[in-house]
């Protein structure tokens, strides 16, 4: 009898024990100490020439069984005289244990971009805490403020961006870019590339302003250059890599015989040729099959000639809308958008050896030859029209 209640003893103090392990001990953080970041903003403030670094963060809450497993929302800035010392103000007033390993936003704001990119890509490349997957964008205005807003569809600001960024593929109007691709692109003393551009817009119907994920952000050598408008950014889609365009599905409306005509595009094949005989030229082909969205008026759809007439009218208009964006890039910015630089690299290194000394001034005068063909394979209604 002794015996048996010694171990009822011993197994009483070693269950103390281990919950005394479990909730007492000094490297344990309990959940309600955490803070998830999951946005993230740089500002720069000409005023008082500080760094303004920004979290959006999401607050694990524990005070009910009612509540338990929901988020709400804590936005907390500090300033510094650098990115470093702004990030570390930041922890020393946050009262919370900050996690960065959920971010996926990084804001730039259009006063830190203009000022010093290249320390923000040299802070973000540095730090083991963010994420290189994590999207960049530059904000119309300061990223501080657009972290404060609260979402058109009322979720958590960091749900609604992801979802924007997903629907880049049904649109085409916005870009996103990871910090990985814009570290390889800004080395490259050649060539610029685009990011994403955030800003508050309002729709007419309601009063309160709105996140909007429209258009792009234009760097070159480090540094920022300007703001590309949503059918310019249509064009870089289009120009990239397969990986950016081959789920896109766009929209056009243009005018057909005095009939404004809509319809849905998907990119099927593209190539940009280069070529080096008299000096440097390139060739664009894109290939898109398409499907009748609305036509303004009657149109006898039903007859070859107007499908072709319509096929050949759709491939003019978007031929001319690339010529327009691409003479932008060369004559208005004179920035390498697009990356030519990198296949007279790859297929003329020799040419290229003696090009890319002048490359600033040979970029806006080289010839670019666009070519595009469209192919109407649906009238709407799963009506197909087969091969003609």
């Amino acid at each position: 009898m002794a015996m048996k209640r010694m171990n009822i003893v011993r197994s009483i103090l070693l269950i103390c024990l281990i919950t005394w392990i479990a909730g007492c001990s000094a490297d344990v953080t309990e959940i309600s100490d955490i803070a998830l970041v999951t946005a993230t903003g740089i500002d720069y403030d000409k005023k008082i020439n500080k760094y303004v670094f920004t979290s959006y963060c999401l607050l694990p809450t524990t005070t009910s069984t009612e509540n338990t497993g929901k988020l709400s929302e804590w936005v907390v800035s500090a300033t510094g005289n650098s990115i470093l010392d702004a990030a570390e103000n930041l922890r020393s007033r946050a009262g919370k244990t900050l996690i960065w390993q959920h971010n996926k936003f990084i804001i730039i704001g259009e006063s830190a971009a203009r000022y010093s990119f290249y320390e923000i890509m040299d802070f973000m490349t540095r730090n083991r805490q963010i994420r290189i997957t994590s999207f960049l964008f530059v904000s119309e205005g300061r990223a501080e403020n657009l972290l404060n807003m609260k979402t058109e569809t009322e979720d958590l600001l960091s749900n609604d961006l992801l979802g924007k960024v997903r629907n880049e593929k049904e649109w085409g109007r916005s870009i996103s870019q990871s910090i990985q691709n814009i570290a390889n692109w800004n080395i490259d003393p050649y060539r610029g590339f685009v990011t994403g551009k955030i800003s508050k817009s309002k729709q007419s119907f309601k009063s309160e302003e709105v996140l909007s994920l429209s258009g792009g952000s234009v760097f070159n050598n480090g540094k920022w250059v300007g703001w590309l408008d949503e059918q310019d950014v249509l064009v870089v889609h289009l120009l990239s890599d397969k990986s950016k365009w081959k789920d896109l599905v766009f929209s056009e409306t243009f005018n057909f015989n005095d009939i404004k005509v809509t319809l849905y595009f998907k990119l099927d094949k593209q190539s940009i040729q280069s070529s080096f005989i008299d000096g440097p030229t390139l060739d664009i082909h894109l290939s898109l099959t398409s499907t009748v969205g609305e036509i303004e008026h009657y149109l006898s759809v039903d007859k070859l000639d107007t499908i072709n007439q319509l096929e050949q009218a759709a491939s003019t208009f978007l031929e001319n809308k690339i010529k327009h964006t691409l003479l932008h890039f060369q004559k208005d910015l004179n920035v390498d958008v697009v990356g030519f630089s990198n296949l007279f690299y790859q297929h003329y290194p020799n040419e290229w050896a003696a090009l890319k000394n002048k490359w600033t001034d040979i970029y806006p005068t080289i010839p670019v030859q666009t070519h595009v063909a469209v192919k109407i394979d649906k009238l709407g209604l799963n009506q197909s029209l087969g091969d003609h």
